[in-house]
């Protein structure tokens, strides 16, 4: 699977996996986030994006999907879950 892919993007993978996972909140962690967040910076490499900032744009938005608020539809209106 990561055969194809240079040491380099390799290497930029690797780092931004890291990043990306220290930013996962304790609760939230876990093995199929953080497999998530991998098969998307693979999806990216397999594109042709394989710099570091490609593979922390692609993990970020991963986690965002899943730490943001809950979205509720009131009357049609969407709104953004506030907690606290």
């Amino acid at each position: 699977m990561l055969t194809e892919f240079d040491q380099n993007t390799i290497a930029n993978m690797t780092a931004a996996l890291e990043q990306v996972c220290k930013r996962i909140p304790p609760d939230k962690d876990g093995y199929e986030i953080r497999k998530r967040i991998a098969d998307a910076m693979i999806a990216c490499g397999n594109a042709g994006r394989r710099t570091l900032v490609d593979f922390q744009d692609a993990g970020t938005r991963v986690l965002d999907e899943i730490v943001k608020p809950p979205r509720f539809n009131w009357f049609g209106l969407k709104r953004t879950r506030r907690l606290g």
